[in-house]
């Protein structure tokens, strides 16, 4: 055997053993990833997951990287023939896409960890230092649409591998019947119940693209004029999930921060209280707080510059509406109800947390929490008055 020869046998195994521990990790990953968002922002046990799925993200990456440096020395065919494998049919090109969508979703990953100033440690130990200085908008938003689109692509493989070996035993469509009741089996809900666009996507969109998984595979292998399109379509479509599902603008449609005009109020404002009289009690606080959990998934509640997808909070109360300064993914219905004289008064507040599409058509913010109760409705103005306080 040539020396060329245990070279690429060495690098193959280690390249298996490193795609069987990125496989693992990535399903451990998604796992956290489902997990957290429906813990209590702020308790430890959230904190635990979130700093896990750091480490995890970060062990990805290096292991992505560790394979593409692989995939490009190893002895052999040259990286042109290799490029056009890896694209020859649509099984190639779901897997090759991927690999390429989880590289560029965990580099997102990592500058929206940077951008809060939070670690993204190596196995759980060695800190990646900083490389990539992204806006947490920008980073956040491509992290959420390429990992959509890895996850997709990952379960469309899954799905295909797994009807090959079971339409072994059974007819095709048995297999597939099989497969789409242990999906659906899986995903039953489980307390708190899935959120309405969370339900869709698993209970619709997953087996819709698991059956289009399986046409490509069946009748389209080799017809680049048929698969190519389909997968332009279905990264176009994930690129545009989250404006679809949570009202998100794309970095490409955001524009810089307009220059603030600020008018006078139509209603006489009532200045904020004095944050003592405000809550009685630390419990009275820590109650409001809990009730406002929802609003800190988009919003910035801390005296900072900083905003996330939405406006930063602090000061809302009696704030002209449109109107923080270096934020710039207000609608221009937002924009035009604030040029109106409306302000952020308690009676305004309320409306518009209990009909926000009505009371300004067409903003951008998709209400997660329902606070028709109007003592936890009041409960978070309180809040949102509190940390407005001087």
């Amino acid at each position: 055997m040539t020396t060329e020869n245990k070279s690429g046998g060495f690098l193959e195994q280690v390249g298996l053993c490193l795609s069987v521990l990125f496989y693992v990790l990535f399903a451990w990953h998604q796992w956290w990833s489902g997990v957290s968002p429906r813990l209590i922002r702020g308790s430890a046990e959230r904190d635990a997951i979130h700093h896990a799925h750091l480490s995890i993200g970060a062990t990805l990456f290096v292991i992505l990287v560790l394979m593409l440096a692989m995939w490009l020395f190893r002895p052999g065919a040259s990286i042109l023939e290799r490029l056009k494998g890896a694209f020859s049919t649509v099984t190639h090109t779901a897997i090759s896409l991927f690999f390429i969508f989880m590289t560029f979703a965990m580099l997102c990953g990592l500058a929206q960890a940077w951008a809060k100033g939070e670690e993204t440690p190596f196995l759980g130990v060695f800190k990646l230092p900083h490389f990539l200085d992204w806006s947490w908008n920008t980073a956040g938003y491509n992290h959420s649409a390429f990992s959509n689109i890895a996850s997709a692509l990952f379960l469309g493989i899954v799905f295909v591998y797994l009807f090959t070996h079971l339409r072994r035993y059974v007819k095709p469509g048995v297999a597939v019947a099989i497969l789409l009741i242990v999906h659906l089996l899986v995903n039953l809900p489980k307390p708190p119940s899935l959120h309405p666009i969370a339900a869709f996507g698993t209970y619709v969109l997953i087996p819709s693209y698991y059956l289009i998984a399986l046409a490509l595979y069946s009748w389209a292998k080799h017809r680049r004029l048929v698969y190519w399109p389909v997968f332009a379509v279905f990264i176009g479509f994930f690129m545009y999930l989250p404006y679809f599902a949570f009202k998100v603008l794309p970095p490409w449609h955001q524009k810089a921060a307009a220059e603030t005009v600020l008018v006078e109020s139509t209603e006489t404002l009532v200045a904020a209280r004095p944050q003592a009289e405000i809550f009685a009690t630390p419990e009275a606080l820590a109650s409001a707080k809990d009730e406002a959990t929802w609003c800190t998934q988009c919003h910035n509640a801390t005296e900072s510059d900083t905003h996330l997808l939405g406006p930063n909070l602090v000061g809302v109360f009696n704030r002209q509406a449109g109107t923080v300064e270096g934020y710039g993914r207000y609608s221009e219905a937002m924009i035009k109800k604030g040029l109106e004289g409306v302000f952020w008064t308690r009676a305004n507040l309320s409306e518009f947390l209990l009909h926000g599409q009505e009371f300004i058509p067409g903003n951008l913010m998709n209400q997660q929490s329902d606070l028709s109760d109007p003592e936890k409705r009041n409960q978070v103005i309180d809040y949102l008055e509190y940390i407005s306080s001087k």
